[in-house]
């Protein structure tokens, strides 16, 4: 029997030939780590996420004072007749002002809307991770995809190979009379179908090619077939489902949106309590006026510190109104996460059943293939002897070479089923798979700095971002980790 990889090795050439253009070796791994550096679903979250953190920000601002300047500057004429008197008046005034407002209390507004903005960054950071999982899955998929098609690709030419030597020698015996001319059309037409299965082979190779181009990113000139993670996979059903529960990012997104949702309780409840603020105002302003010839200077010098509470006494129903509403939401949110807690363990179930099924799978395949080509050559052997027809010799082929096939799609789909289980625990990160991402992080900060040197917006200062934590995804801010905390 053929191995996947003796099948692998003979493609490489092909490969080339069907994807143009610079390529480069690569194994999943690195094709892996490239894509999480570098896809731009995953770089456009990423960008959201930076964006969500400056919620925080802005709700933080509620502790700080704001300040105001003013200044104006006016000319001004008047002409007064009023026989015998005529007054004409000229002036020239300017104002400058400035006014501060230091919030004392806001009706715990503030603080609730800071604890909601937190949670709602940390919901957001799990999308994220939820993005980033769907992504190296996706491309796990393509890389695979594109291994099997190679390989179905090479059997498919090996076979039409066959088939063309068997129509020879089909040919050479019907003329010493030895077969018939059904023999010889059977064989045409065993080779035309084998012929038209080659063609769809490298359309579904390139297709695949295609495809892995639009996830990963690039083109490999050859690829190498993965093995499966097992150091990785748990041992049971009920290990899977413990680790899902604590690290599927869907699960932690719904968390901490309920999280973010019952401070929304909070931020609504404020309505109903008194503010106090302390205010300060300092303005100055001079005039020079002109009045019939006479001019007269003047400037006043006011400030002003107070401390001004607003009490609401009569809110026409709405704080009222938006309390129970938020109340509603939160209780969504906290049903919601009783669902995507059913969910993952659905999902992880399943999982877990493809993969023990695909291992199970692959091993009566390989079974069948054994058989197949014991049954192929005790068929050809038979045909000598005259106690078979070239049809079923024809025949044990194509079962042989459908069984071939068989086992290169259930090697493929065992590798899928493992990586799809990592992904329901969520561990389809760096830090879960071991990835290398210090090679494409450092090209991926060239390109970022090419972007901003043509006029890219950049983070202020003090507000670049940082790694994750946990699997080093440019994710938040230095402020971040004490909104983590």
């Amino acid at each position: 029997m053929l191995s996947l990889r003796k099948v692998l090795s003979g493609v490489s050439l092909t490969v080339l030939m069907l994807s143009g253009g610079y390529v480069q070796a690569e194994t999943l791994e690195e094709a892996l780590a490239y894509t999480y550096v570098a896809n731009p679903g995953v770089l456009a979250q990423r960008a959201y996420l930076r964006s969500v953190y400056e919620k925080i920000t802005q709700s933080q601002s509620g502790y700080k004072p704001t300040i105001a300047g003013e200044a104006s500057y006016g000319y001004s004429y008047d002409r007064n007749r009023m026989r015998p008197v005529f007054t004409e008046t000229e002036d020239d005034p300017y104002n400058v002002g400035v006014s501060a407002v230091q919030p004392l209390f806001s009706g715990f507004g503030t603080v609730a809307s800071v604890k909601a903005a937190k949670a709602q960054f940390e919901a957001e950071r799990s999308n994220l991770k939820t993005v980033e999982q769907n992504t190296l899955m996706n491309a796990v998929t393509a890389y695979t995809n594109v291994i099997r098609d190679m390989a179905v690709l090479k059997l498919n030419q090996n076979n039409e190979a066959v088939l063309r030597r068997q129509l020879d020698y089909t040919k050479d015996r019907f003329r010493v009379g030895e077969l018939t001319k059904t023999d010889v059309a059977q064989s045409e037409a065993r080779l035309a179908g084998a012929v038209a299965s080659r063609i769809d082979a490298e359309g579904a190779l390139k297709i695949s090619y295609a495809t892995y181009r639009q996830v990963i990113g690039k083109m490999p000139e050859k690829i190498y077939e993965p093995s499966v993670p097992e150091a990785k996979l748990p041992q049971t059903l009920a290990e899977a489902l413990e680790i899902a529960e604590k690290r599927n990012p869907q699960l932690k997104a719904a968390e901490q949106a309920a999280k973010s949702a019952l401070s929304t309780i909070d931020v609504a409840k404020s309505g109903h309590y008194p503010t106090l603020d302390l205010q300060g105002t300092f303005y100055h302003a001079k005039s020079k006026t002109n009045l019939s010839g006479e001019i007269y200077k003047g400037h006043t010098d006011a400030s002003d510190v107070q401390l001004v509470m607003n009490i609401p006494l009569y809110t026409a129903g709405n704080v009222a109104s938006k309390v129970r509403e938020s109340k509603h939401l939160a209780g969504q949110a906290r049903i919601n996460v009783d669902s995507v807690r059913r969910d993952v363990a659905q999902a992880m179930t399943r999982s877990w059943e493809d993969y023990q099924s695909s291992v199970a799978s692959l091993k009566s395949l390989e079974e069948q293939v054994r058989a197949s080509e014991l049954a192929l050559d005790g068929v050809k052997k038979e045909e000598q002897a005259g106690t078979r027809t070239i049809l079923d010799v024809l025949d044990a082929e194509q079962e042989l070479l459908d069984a071939r096939v068989s086992v290169v799609t259930a090697k493929r789909n065992q590798v899928v089923a493992a990586y799809q289980l990592l992904a329901s625990m969520g561990m389809m990160s760096p830090s879960g798979l071991g990835l290398d991402l210090s090679r494409y992080r450092r090209k991926n900060a060239k390109q970022a700095r090419s972007v901003e040197n043509k006029g890219a917006a950049s983070p202020e200062r003090g507000q670049e971002p940082v790694e994750n934590r946990e699997n080093g995804a440019v994710a938040e801010t230095p402020d971040a980790k004490t909104a983590a905390s």
